[in-house]
């Protein structure tokens, strides 16, 4: 009885794909499969209605490979690169979509994959692994069929370890506890392996700036951070969980009881329920952090949104639950930031601050932590170079000739 479920009809065995030469980086056969892929989900009714979906159908589009392509031979210069043989990705459980960022960044360098999907249920996975069947079923697109296993399986260490035995690069996708576990796992000694553990990511806003933005402008913002915090309920690693305030004690004050007098307008129209475990996880959290520490709680009627004043910026890890839970505190200056970042902190997103003076502040002295900065609403753009790893040369080795 297999130990795994394949989720392609005719899939190979994890063992036969060594027998199947790598294809060179962005070969015509891969780049024909990723785009009609984008084609398919742009099509699809049930697709339009998930985002992450449509970003992700755009993300797919022709002209952004090209311009991977393009960045990835900048980046190379005269370097000769080859596809690594076999990559194993193993998905997380919060971002549905992730798994095909992963899988395609191999697959356009030319390598052949083993992607190992969450057994969580997901109509947004299970639309895209049905388009994604469907493809594979075709003619066309059987050179990208022969070098491709997508599966589920429980969790289970001798599965993940025969997958494993056969693969040149790993790449972990999930929690602490997920990725110390499948560390523990054997590796070929040729083999390399990336990790992408539990982050935690920071919203930035100049207070100032807020208070003199136009109608327009803060209407924009506001959708920008709605669409960084909420898509994925507030679970992945790139959504922001601290809000920080930069400003003077008086701007703040003003500033962010606009913002989220208008944010609570804005989620009243637009936010779906979310599960009944996520409310109860978040009153949880407030009674912890209210025995824990003085802090200052607001809640919305339906708790949709909890905000958590801090004194004193902090990240309080265990205690965030997402599902629009914010920790919130206040900046005089940018530097003072410094004490709460660790390898932990990835993204930090920003409304309001010039981007020049976040660039002299990262270039001022090195960062503990932070792998991004972007603006509002890109949070959870997904990037070749994701927590400081440039994945397209991860998936490739340099050969050199002298």
């Amino acid at each position: 009885m297999a130990d795994y479920v394949s989720l392609i009809p005719g899939a190979p065995l994890p063992e036969a794909l060594a027998d199947v030469p790598p294809l060179p980086a962005f070969a015509p056969a891969s780049l024909d499969f990723v785009e009609a892929l984008s084609g398919l989900l742009m099509r699809m009714p049930e697709a339009r209605t998930y985002p992450e979906l449509t970003a992700l159908g755009f993300w797919m589009r022709r002209a952004n490979l090209a311009r991977l392509r393009a960045d990835m031979e900048r980046r190379a210069g005269e370097a000769l690169l080859v596809p690594r043989g076999t990559v194993l990705h193993i998905a997380p459980s919060n971002v549905d979509t992730i798994f095909v960022y992963s899988w395609f960044l191999s697959l356009l360098t030319g390598n052949r994959n083993i992607v190992r999907l969450s057994s969580k249920p997901s109509p947004q996975a299970d639309l895209l692994v049905g388009a994604i069947a469907k493809l594979l079923r075709e003619p066309a697109h059987q050179e990208i069929a022969r070098r491709t296993l997508l599966v589920r399986y429980a969790a289970d260490d001798r599965t993940t370890t025969r997958f494993s035995a056969v693969c040149d690069v790993r790449v972990v996708w999930g929690g602490n506890a997920t990725v110390e576990q499948i560390r523990k796992l054997p590796l070929p000694g040729t083999a390399t392996e990336v990790a992408f553990a539990n982050k935690y990511s920071l919203a930035l806003i100049g207070a100032e700036s807020w208070t003199e933005a136009t109608e327009c402008r803060k209407a924009d913002w506001i959708e920008a951070f709605y669409n960084d915090a909420y898509w994925f309920d507030q679970m992945a690693c790139s959504s922001p969980r601290l809000v920080l305030w930069l400003g003077d004690a008086v701007q703040i004050k003003a500033a962010s009881t606009d913002f989220w007098g208008r944010f609570e307008g804005y989620l009243a129209d637009r936010q779906e329920r979310f599960g009944d475990a996520d409310y109860v996880n978040k009153l949880v959290a407030e009674d912890a952090l209210a025995i824990e520490a003085d802090v200052a709680i607001s809640t919305t009627s339906n708790n949709d949104l909890v905000r958590v004043w801090l004194d004193t910026p902090a990240l309080h890890h265990t205690l965030h639950c997402g599902a629009g839970l914010f920790f919130e505190s206040s900046l005089d200056s940018l530097d003072a930031m410094r004490p709460l970042l660790s390898r932990t902190v990835q993204t930090l997103s920003y409304a309001g601050v010039e981007t020049q003076r976040l660039r002299d502040f990262i270039a001022a002295n090195p960062l503990a932590g932070i792998d991004r900065v972007v603006p509002f609403g890109h949070a959870l753009d997904f990037a070749p170079v994701w927590d400081g790893f440039d994945l397209l040369r991860v998936f490739m080795r340099e050969i050199t000739v002298a």
